[in-house]
């Protein structure tokens, strides 16, 4: 419902001029999920048509704050930043981004308190993000283990794991839960990382995954290759590379802009549940770029 809303708008007369839109009101909380590219393809034109509230969205947000997945905490106005146009990367609360928040709104699906999410055996594939900071606080570290891609670091961390997404270190199902964001882009080897995450979860373990994605199509971008054979990264169009706090000055290489094949990709890797769920929530601070919100990955052992 639109209660938070209409609360909030009486609340804080002197942001809010106008009640917002119908439209916009329908994207207060979105959540949907697809298994594949076909369930989404009919809804791809109202989506982007969606995507054009964005702005009204975000006024709305600066009107009202937000509702922080799980700890339902309300962040005001005040203590949000929007550092850009692209909401899924730039509208930053207690540490997270939008598309941070949309896993947490997953996860709180799945597991329904932090509690009960801190009762999990959980890997993070990060370690110096403000989402990795962000779980430390919440489920302290008796469970959770985050790491880094060390290779080429240009800083010495000597105090963070060192872990390579496609030889894993790890035992044969060490753990509940894998989170894994913005990674899949610079993986190498995409197929490989996705069996050993497979190898490494436990039978019921989940996989919740978030990266750029290109939603309008089955087939993924590939802008470099590996070769096994020389250990080279074959270039085959305009190199891009992306911020990494590992490697600040060189940024990190992408190899690919993964599409909806993905799924298929992790159902071949030994992923019994694979999907794909959609979500865009003013009201949480979840919002996008051309689609009203974010893309996350879920995939079940």
């Amino acid at each position: 419902t639109c209660t938070f809303a209409a609360a909030a708008l009486v609340q804080a007369p002197e942001r809010a001029i106008l009640m917002p839109s119908e439209g916009v009101l329908a994207l207060h909380h979105l959540h949907r999920s697809y298994t594949s590219f076909a369930d989404f393809q009919p809804e791809l034109p109202g989506l982007l048509q969606q995507g054009a509230l964005l702005s009204d969205c975000l006024t709305v947000t600066q009107a009202l704050g937000i509702l922080e997945p799980f700890t339902g905490e309300h962040i005001p106005p005040e203590a949000m930043q929007i550092q850009g146009p692209n909401y899924r990367e730039s509208l930053v609360a207690n540490g997270l981004l939008s598309r941070n928040r949309a896993v947490l709104v997953v996860l709180e699906q799945l597991y329904g308190s932090l509690e009960a999410l801190g009762q999990q055996e959980i890997y993070v594939v990060e370690a110096l993000t403000g989402f990795a900071l962000w779980l430390r606080r919440q489920l302290g570290g008796e469970r959770l283990l985050c790491s880094e891609f060390l290779e080429d670091a240009e800083h010495n961390f000597t105090d963070i794991p060192h872990q390579d997404l496609c030889a894993l270190t790890f035992a044969d199902a060490s753990f509940d839960l894998v989170l894994c964001n913005e990674l899949f882009e610079h993986v190498q080897d995409l197929e490989l990382a996705f069996r050993e995450i497979a190898r490494v979860l436990r039978p019921g373990g989940r996989l919740v995954a978030t990266c750029p994605l290109a939603f309008g199509q089955t087939e993924a971008i590939v802008k470099v290759r590996h070769n096994p054979a020389t250990g080279e990264a074959e270039q085959m169009i305009e190199a891009e590379f992306h911020g990494d706090p590992v490697r600040p000055l060189a940024g990190s290489l992408v190899y690919r802009i993964p599409a909806w094949d993905v799924l298929d990709q992790l159902r071949g890797a030994g992923f019994l549940e694979v999907r794909m769920h959609h979500i865009a929530s003013w009201k949480h601070g979840v919002l996008g770029s051309d689609l009203p919100g974010v893309l996350v990955i879920e995939a079940r052992r």
